[in-house]
């Protein structure tokens, strides 16, 4: 049995076991249901306390927008479970990053992790990517929505091991500060991301202004909250 965590109560300890468990076992997060069933509540008002109380402790990420299967457990709450951040043979654990990580290095300390993701490892295609060179990041706007990537989805990217740009994928790319995802083209004038189906949904990328961060290899979507209680 998992000790107590510090700073928590038995009820919020309880709570988050259950969410730890949950997302190791199923590769998702649970539904505010589902842990409102576990803790044996009547009312889904308790357990979106519960999940309060545990965001404001920062134990659990706080999302963009209401989500069903937001309850995703931050660094903080994913030390708790030391063993628990290693890889098994039916999942992989991604770090999932407010920014991309430059010159092809990830640190696994650094103030740029949110969270923490366990993933099925049928999410990725064979061979399947090596757990420190994977990262995730959110998307922040609904650019690639003809590609069936929408604000709120986090993008699953393997960082480059070669020089060579994959043009015709999807990546994200560090330019000028900023992250930006799109599919990678060239033509005569040199590389651009697309965003859409047409150049009008373009950036044109500067030769020695931009670094790429990562090929997109899995997308994971946070399911509308059909069944929140508003």
């Amino acid at each position: 049995m998992n000790k107590q965590p510090d700073k928590l109560t038995k009820i919020q300890a309880k709570a988050l076991n259950f969410i730890k468990w949950s997302s190791a076992n199923s590769g998702t997060a649970p539904t505010l249901r589902e842990l409102c069933s576990h803790m044996g509540y009547s009312a889904i008002g308790s357990a979106q306390d519960l999940v309060a109380a545990l965001r404001k402790k920062g134990f659990l990420h706080t999302p963009t927008r209401q989500a069903a299967r937001s309850l995703i457990l931050t660094h903080k709450a994913i030390a708790l479970y030391e063993d628990d951040r290693q890889c098994s043979e039916s999942t992989l654990v991604v770090n999932c990053l407010s920014r991309a990580p430059l010159g092809g290095r990830l640190s696994l300390s650094g103030p740029d992790i949110l969270c923490t993701m366990r993933m099925s490892v049928a999410m990725f295609q064979r061979p399947y990517p090596l757990p420190e060179r994977l990262f995730g990041i959110q998307v922040s706007d609904d650019r690639m929505a003809t590609a069936g990537i929408v604000k709120g989805d986090w993008a699953m990217f393997e960082m480059p091991s070669s020089t060579e740009l994959p043009f015709g994928d999807v990546v994200v790319i560090c330019s000028d500060d900023q992250d930006m995802v799109g599919r990678l083209l060239q033509d005569g004038e040199g590389a651009y991301l697309c965003y859409g189906g047409d150049r009008q949904s373009c950036t044109r990328l500067q030769e020695g202004r931009y670094e790429l961060a990562g090929r997109m290899i899995a997308l994971q979507r946070i399911v509308a909250p059909r069944d929140l209680v508003h």
